[in-house]
This record gives C-alpha cells, sequence and structure tokens, in this order.
C-alpha cells in the first residue's frame, strides 16, 4: 500500500507542477462552455426577425375582417401588382416578400362551415421572405374559427432549385469544411513537431547549418500539402455526395449549378484556410513534449475553429471588413460562393487576410524554434 502511494503522489506531483497539464484538463470545459454560450447568443439574434421591418406583400380578397385585416397590415406593407405571376417573379427575384391569395368568398365560406384555402407563396432562399411567412402562417393560425387551410396540396415555396440548393449548402458548408480541413492539419501537425521532441529527433535537426526560419517554413510547407490533399479529398468527397444528398429536395444535378470558377474559388480558399490552420497548430505543438499533449492543447482550438464556421453559417449579407478577419472570412466566402453572391472583393481580402495570419504564424514559429527553453523545456 505504501509503495502504491508513493507512486500516487509521485504522479499528482508530475501532474500538477506541469501547467500544461492542468491546462488541458479544465480549459476544453471553459471552451466549450464559452463557444456553446456565444453560439447561443448569435443564433438567438439571428433567427429573431427584425421587429421594425414590415414586409412587403401583394394581398389578393383581403378579407372583411376588421381585426385580421388590421394585424394584416400592422405587419405587412401592401404592393399593388396587375398579376399574380408578375407578383410571383417579384418574390423569386427577392424584391417582393409574400404573396397571400385569399378565397373571393372567404368569410362568407367560413360562416357556411366550409373549408376555404388561403394560397401563401415565398422565397425559402431569402431570409425577410422565409421570416415573412413564418409570422403570416402564425397570424392566420390564431384566426382560425372552425377552421381553413394554408397552401393545401401545394408548396408555396416560390424559390428556384437553384437558390434552394444554395441556401441550404450554405448553411453547412463553412462549418463541414472548417471541420475537414482541421482535421485533416490535427493528424500531421503534432507528429510533425511534438512527436519529433518525443523521438529526440529534433534537436539532431537543430544543430544541421540549416536556419531555424527554413526549418519553420520546410515543416509548414509539407505539413500544409499534406493536410490541403486530405482536404482536397474530402471536398471531392463531398461535392460528389451532392447530387445524391440533395437529389430528395431539389431536380436537377446540383454540381452543375456551379461554375469552374466557382470551384477554383473554392479550392483557393482551402488552401489559404489549410495555412492557416496547419501554422497554429505547428505553434501549439512546439509547445507540447509529447504527441498525446499536443493533441490535447489542440483540442480547445479545434472547437473555436468550428465555431467560425458556425458563425459564418448564420451571418447573411456580411460587411466587407468581415471578409478580412482571417478564418471568419473564408467561412463567409464558402457561404457566399454556395448561395452565388461572392463578391470579388470579399473573396481577395478573405484569401490575403489568412495569407498574412499564416505568414504571421510562420514566422513567430522560426522564433520559437530559436528559443532551447520553449521548444526543449530547458
Amino acid at each position: 500500500m505504501k509503495n502504491i502511494l508513493t507512486i500516487l503522489k509521485k504522479e499528482y506531483a508530475r501532474f500538477f507542477k506541469d501547467r500544461r497539464m492542468v491546462m488541458s484538463i479544465f480549459l476544453p470545459g471553459i471552451m466549450i462552455f464559452l463557444v456553446y454560450t456565444i453560439m447561443g447568443t448569435v443564433m438567438e439574434k439571428v433567427n429573431q426577425p427584425d421587429p421594425n421591418y414590415k414586409y412587403t406583400a401583394y394581398v389578393e380578397n383581403m378579407p372583411q375582417d376588421e381585426v385580421l385585416s388590421a394585424t394584416l397590415s400592422q405587419t405587412l406593407d401592401m404592393k399593388p401588382y396587375a398579376s399574380v405571376d408578375e407578383a410571383k417573379q417579384e418574390v423569386i427575384d427577392g424584391e417582393l416578400d409574400l404573396i397571400i391569395l385569399f378565397p373571393q368568398n372567404f368569410i362568407n365560406d367560413i360562416d357556411a362551415e366550409t373549408v376555404p384555402n388561403i394560397s401563401v407563396y415565398y422565397n425559402m432562399a431569402n431570409d425577410n421572405s422565409a421570416n415573412g411567412y413564418a409570422i403570416v402562417n402564425s397570424i392566420l393560425e390564431s384566426f382560425k374559427k372552425p377552421s381553413f387551410t394554408v397552401n393545401s396540396g401545394e408548396n408555396g415555396n416560390l424559390a428556384e432549385d437553384r437558390a434552394t440548393v444554395g441556401k441550404i449548402l450554405s448553411m453547412i458548408m463553412p462549418m463541414l469544411m472548417f471541420s475537414l480541413l482541421a482535421s485533416g492539419c490535427i493528424a500531421f501537425a503534432p507528429e510533425s513537431i511534438a512527436g519529433e521532441k518525443e523521438r529526440g529527433t529534433l534537436s539532431t535537426v537543430f544543430i544541421t547549418p540549416i536556419k531555424r526560419w527554413q526549418i519553420a517554413l520546410g515543416k509548414i510547407l509539407s505539413l500544409a500539402s499534406f493536410a490541403t490533399l486530405s482536404g482536397l479529398s474530402s471536398f471531392i468527397g463531398l461535392i460528389l455526395s451532392l447530387p445524391k444528398f440533395m437529389g430528395g429536395i431539389v431536380s436537377g444535378d446540383t454540381i452543375a449549378y456551379y461554375s469552374v470558377g466557382d470551384y477554383f474559388m473554392l479550392f483557393a480558399l482551402i488552401i489559404s484556410v489549410v495555412l492557416v490552420i496547419i501554422s497554429a497548430f505547428a505553434i501549439v505543438s512546439s509547445f507540447a513534449k509529447t504527441v498525446k499533449e499536443a493533441n490535447s492543447l489542440i483540442a480547445p482550438f479545434m472547437i473555436v475553429i468550428i465555431l467560425m464556421g458556425v458563425f459564418s453559417m448564420f451571418t447573411s449579407s456580411p460587411s466587407l471588413g468581415l471578409y478580412a478577419i482571417p478564418l471568419l472570412g473564408s467561412g463567409l466566402a464558402f457561404s457566399s460562393i454556395m448561395t452565388f453572391t461572392i463578391s470579388p472583393l470579399g473573396f481577395v481580402l478573405s484569401i490575403i487576410s489568412n495569407l498574412v495570419a499564416a505568414a504571421a504564424l510562420i514566422v513567430a514559429l522560426s522564433f520559437m524554434f530559436k528559443s532551447e527553453r520553449i521548444m526543449f523545456n530547458k
């Protein structure tokens, strides 16, 4: 029993004297709390419609019910149109939020205990239109007397297949790509630096006549090439799976909605994102003594990277300044490419910001390589 207590004492002393090991226990919990708190706040704000916004709508045969008509008038900004087809085209183009078509004898039909149907048309790819549809639907639900139906036997969504695909992919692509790319980077970075420390080969590399910044750059470029191949493989698999993935939602070939230029931009973003992530993971790995410790230290950064993708999913119509934020700008660019709304300047800013961040991290890594205290805990 005494020997066991001696071993326990030794292990506890080793653990609590190493601040990095202590942090590896508490930091993930703190990071998860912060991440989910921020996510909840962002999602709450994004999903909350603007109370001051009046949804534009074309309403046909507004019922003579004072309460219902007054409620709709408070919520909607009525627009006149020559025909329903003209109004539908405006909804598709994003110039009009809603079309509400009441039956000609709506109130009489309700009084006669028939079941009239109200047709409500909207554009799912337009946030204001989708929010307006949800609000109008809730208003109509609250006014059901005996009963009436909304969009019975028809789909009121007027968004084109191309726009629907873009909207859905913009909600999943940033987080998915960041997760795949970060997973590829974490498979290589710890082994290249912390692994060499653990095996004792890194000190041999440092005594060669190669300059430390050249070692840092060489490691980053080699690791980035491996991680890029991993990310590119994941990306190709994702693209090839789109027809099956989207097959139950839209008709047609999903891949064909995007041009060669779109795929080129996505590939350029992948490379720039990988450079930032692999550089950051390499720096974290330089503080670790073993691969296992490096993986523990990198885990909180994985959460932050995925959070960048989540934030990008829920940010509509971002300002150009956001594209200049490393990683976040790339997530916004991923989302904008999927919705066919990417601006050339936004794309360029996202690439440049990543390259600048990667260059700064490589410089920092080269300075770390010069420090025996950091690299070998001396």
